[in-house]
C-alpha cells in the first residue's frame, strides 16, 4: 500500500509498449471528478508508472491498496466472523486517515476475486472513507462463468487503460455478475454498464451513503 500526494503539472501519458483497452465509462466519469479543484482517489491496485504519470497533471492525492496479494483474498476468511473480515479489510486498506474521505474508488476486477461473503466485508470496511458523491470505476461480469484473467491496470488516458500481467498468481475466481455485485457490494449502486466483447462488463458506480 502506498500513498502519494501530487501537485499540479506533468504530462500524462505512458510510455513503452504495453497493451492498451479502451474504455468506455472512464472519460465521463473522470469528467465529473476533475471539476473540483483537488481530489482523492482510492486504487485497488499498484501504483503502476503510468498511473502516477497520469494523475500528475492534477491536484490530487492517491491511495493506492493492492489487495490482490492479500492472505485474506488469497487464502479466504476461514472462520473469522463478518466483524473480522471487515476489521482485516480495514487494516489491508491501511488508510493512515480516519477522516479521508475519497471521490473516486477504482475497483479494476477485485470484486471478482472475493465470495459473497468477503465483498460483502469489504464494503463494509470501506464504506467509512466515502461521501454521497463518491464515484466508482470497475468491472463486472455479464454471466457468472465468465473465464477472467487477472491484470495490472494503469490509466494512461481517460480513454485508455494499459493492461499488464501480474506479478503473483492468480487467486481463485468468484466472477460477479452486475446485479449480484450491487447485492454485495452495498456502498455503491450502479449507475451505467457497458458490455465488452470479452463478456466483462465496464461499470460506473455511485456511493450509497445514508
Amino acid at each position: 500500500m502506498s500513498e502519494v500526494l501530487n501537485p499540479a503539472g506533468g504530462v500524462a501519458a505512458a510510455g513503452g509498449t504495453l497493451p492498451r483497452q479502451q474504455s468506455l465509462l472512464f472519460p465521463a466519469v473522470f469528467e465529473k471528478l476533475r471539476k473540483g479543484d483537488r481530489f482523492s482517489v482510492l486504487d485497488i491496485g499498484p501504483a503502476t508508472p503510468e498511473t502516477l504519470r497520469f494523475y500528475s497533471a492534477y491536484r490530487c492525492h492517491l491511495h493506492f491498496a493492492s489487495l490482490f496479494s492479500e492472505s485474506l483474498v488469497r487464502e479466504g476468511a476461514g472462520e473469522m466472523s463478518h466483524e473480522e473480515t471487515v476489521k482485516s479489510f480495514s487494516d489491508a486498506l491501511a488508510i493512515s486517515d480516519p477522516g479521508r474521505r475519497f471521490d473516486l474508488v477504482m475497483f479494476w476486477d477485485f470484486p471478482n476475486y472475493l465470495p459473497d461473503t468477503a465483498l460483502r466485508a469489504f464494503s463494509d470496511a470501506l464504506s467509512p472513507y466515502l461521501h454521497e458523491k463518491t464515484l466508482g470505476h470497475g468491472f463486472a461480469v455479464r454471466a457468472s462463468g465468465t473465464r477472467l484473467s487477472n491484470r495490472w491496470y494503469g490509466i494512461d488516458q481517460p480513454h485508455l487503460f494499459t493492461v499488464r500481467p501480474p506479478r503473483d498468481p492468480q487467486p481463485k475466481l468468484y466472477p460477479h455478475a452486475q446485479a449480484i455485485l450491487i447485492n454485495l457490494l452495498t456502498c455503491f449502486s450502479v449507475e451505467r454498464g457497458m458490455l465488452l466483447p470479452d463478456g466483462r462488463l465496464e461499470v460506473a458506480m455511485n456511493a450509497n451513503i445514508d
